[in-house]
């Protein structure tokens, strides 16, 4: 069965004896998603105001605001634009703290030294660029499993040595729902290789787990995946995502296609994204990828209340998976099909 895109399958190829996640951030406390690293950051330091991009996920927003009643600002950022001058704007208090995001892994590397705030950077669509790994600010944090193939998982780590006061245990919720994810991913490998065929067992254990996380108590990181991530060729994963976004950004010789392009050639992908002059067509696009079993991701639909061209592109914009699970060939057919797709509507 050739499916691109949507949740992760159990990927089994990547794995080495030792790996070098630990040797990258060896500091790093990994908790059960991203967003708790965010939520335990603010229950530490009881900031009073989160600085937030009007660019993001709001499911994540409204879960850090219900889960610390911290108040949330925002200030205009989105994937192209200039952050320095949008940061240099704001009007800092004492309390506030500042989250940045690396938008698709595109990003080169920013200093936080003149910033007056207390800064967290985000680096979920890059973890092993330079940026992150060279970062300055106060925090770090990632989720893990919206870019490594593991049922759930965040990292949080500080480039100046900062601890979190206190490091959760692995709650029995967290154990359950990442059993029930694992289940999830097994049972798609099965069904991507022909020996099953029940494709909506494995969809309704990805839903139920995926609204489960909403009201996850901060847990450290279920052991069978920490045991993954420790063993899994993360230098291997990210030269395949590079390689394979080098074949899909051909798309940019399409007309009316704009690929978004990284700001320096030190980078790695988090996929192939495509702005289209509308909506319309995106989504005329975006039916017709699904039809031929290809997966796009929307990231992020935004409120209607933001700036007109955060609005615009989240309107505009589709994310085409390119990581690791994927060879060049494959690659080649799936930009071959969305080429036929886009130059038949």
């Amino acid at each position: 069965m050739r499916e691109f895109g949507s949740d992760f399958h159990q990927v089994t190829d990547y794995q080495i004896r030792n790996a070098y996640l630990k040797d990258l951030y060896p500091d790093a406390h990994l908790l059960a998603d991203g967003r708790h690293g965010i939520e335990s950051l603010i229950k530490q330091y009881r900031w009073r105001r989160l600085w937030m991009p009007e660019y993001f996920c709001y499911n994540i927003i409204q879960y850090i605001q219900h889960k610390t009643g911290v108040e949330v600002s925002f200030y205009c950022d989105y994937p192209g634009n200039d952050d320095n001058k949008a940061i240099s704007d704001i009007s800092f208090m004492e309390g506030d703290v500042l989250l940045r995001m690396n938008y698709f892994g595109l990003r080169s590397f920013r200093s936080e030294k003149h910033i007056p705030v207390p800064v967290i950077e985000d680096h979920s669509h890059d973890l092993v660029g330079d940026w992150a790994s060279n970062s300055d600010a106060d925090w770090c944090i990632a989720s893990l499993r919206k870019i490594i193939p593991i049922p759930e998982g965040g990292i949080v780590w500080s480039p100046k040595g900062y601890k979190l006061d206190c490091y959760p245990e692995l709650s029995s919720s967290n154990m359950a729902l990442a059993q029930k994810r694992w289940q999830a991913m097994e049972e798609k490998e099965k069904y991507l290789v022909g020996l099953a065929d029940n494709k909506e067992s494995f969809r309704e254990l990805y839903l139920e787990t995926e609204n489960a996380l909403d009201d996850l108590e901060i847990s450290s990181i279920d052991e069978r995946s920490r045991d993954f991530l420790y063993h899994f060729n993360l230098d291997a994963w990210y030269k395949a995502k590079k390689r394979n976004w080098k074949v899909l950004n051909e798309l940019s010789s399409i007309n009316g296609i704009t690929v978004l392009l990284p700001e320096d050639e030190e980078f790695t992908p988090f996929s192939c994204v495509v702005l289209f002059k509308d909506h319309s067509e995106r989504e005329r696009i975006r039916k017709k990828l699904i039809k031929a079993s290809i997966y796009p991701a929307v990231l992020w639909n935004v409120p209607e209340n933001v700036d007109h061209e955060v609005s615009s592109i989240s309107k505009r914009i589709l994310s085409i998976h390119c990581d690791g699970r994927y060879n060049e060939s494959e690659m080649q057919y799936l930009l071959n099909t969305i080429n036929i797709i886009i130059q038949n509507d």
